[in-house]
């Protein structure tokens, strides 16, 4: 039986993994939209307190599988946060419904060498030479002018990775930002995701991290420690205000509320912070989003 390999939709990356798993001589069936009733699928299935993402994805995975995937591949962070287990529990979850499938967890630590099982005809050179241009079609579609203040009202996001990079889950957070006149800046970059992960990037906002790695006790887990600095970056940049996105009962993002609070209050700049789960009214959202604006528009006056 033929593989037909599927991973969760990422926002603006999505294309991206796509293109790149096919360059490998892959059978990819491209993730279906994330619908009302892709996040319906998800939350029946996990418990009631899991974070928001996890939800999404699984829901992601069930809709790909109706479709025809049977080969899954989830990124296995390795790290501090429930990430790390996303891909053990979907597995179980999926097989306890009953579906026939083989989950592939893929870190940066076995890229390599689970490309090549997939296709054991690559080369480690062509399979490595096809990675570098798929690294550089992502750094191409990502904001170069990141922290450049623009004339009008400038508002840093920050928060968790996949809540910040998937707009059916931020409700279309940046598009909103601007239909409200608003210059907005997604800090979480998933290029920085990478380079931390590689530990190639311990000299970049390094002024920012020591600063920020003061009000901790050590690794938090999740990407915490990046929006503290890239907090303290926002503030110090001369932003006019920062919206936290996160997933509700995400344990990282929580445990850097207070500090968030302080270091806004510290240089007066305006926070406003939302809590994403599948409860979410959109015309909350959006009023919210809206009274941030208009707030510090008249700030600025």
């Amino acid at each position: 039986m033929e593989r037909v390999f599927s991973f969760p939709r990422i926002g603006k990356y999505t294309d991206i993994f796509i293109q790149m798993f096919k360059s490998f001589g892959l059978s990819v069936l491209s993730p279906p939209p994330i619908t009302e009733r892709t996040i319906k699928l998800g939350v029946k299935h996990s418990a009631d307190m899991m974070c928001y993402p996890f939800k999404v994805t699984l829901g992601n995975f069930i809709e790909e599988i109706e479709q025809g995937a049977n080969s899954l591949i989830m990124y296995d962070s390795r790290g501090k946060c429930r990430l790390r287990h996303y891909w053990m529990l979907h597995e179980l979850i999926l097989k306890n419904i009953g579906y026939d499938f083989k989950m592939y967890p893929l870190s940066l630590k076995n890229l390599i060498k689970l490309i090549k099982q997939f296709n054991p005809e690559l080369s480690y050179f062509t399979i490595v030479r096809k990675l570098r241009q798929s690294w550089k079609k992502l750094n191409e579609i990502e904001d170069s002018s990141l922290y450049t203040i623009k004339e009008g009202v400038n508002i840093g996001i920050i928060g968790e990775i996949y809540t910040c990079s998937e707009p059916a889950v931020n409700l279309n957070i940046e598009k909103k930002l601007k239909k409200f006149g608003v210059n907005a800046y997604n800090t979480v970059r998933l290029s920085d995701f990478i380079k931390a992960s590689t530990r190639t990037s311990l000299l970049e906002k390094r002024t920012y991290k020591k600063k920020a790695a003061r009000y901790l006790n050590g690794p938090l887990g999740g990407h915490g420690f990046e929006n503290l600095y890239n907090a303290l970056l926002l503030c110090e940049k001369g932003f006019d205000g920062i919206i936290h996105l996160l997933p509700l009962t995400c344990m990282p993002e929580t445990t850097i509320e207070p500090i968030l609070d302080k270091i806004c209050a510290d240089y007066n700049v305006p926070l406003l912070r939302l809590m994403i789960d599948e409860t979410n009214s959109e015309v909350n959202f959006d009023t919210r989003i809206e009274t941030f604006a208009e707030m510090i528009k008249r700030r600025k006056k």
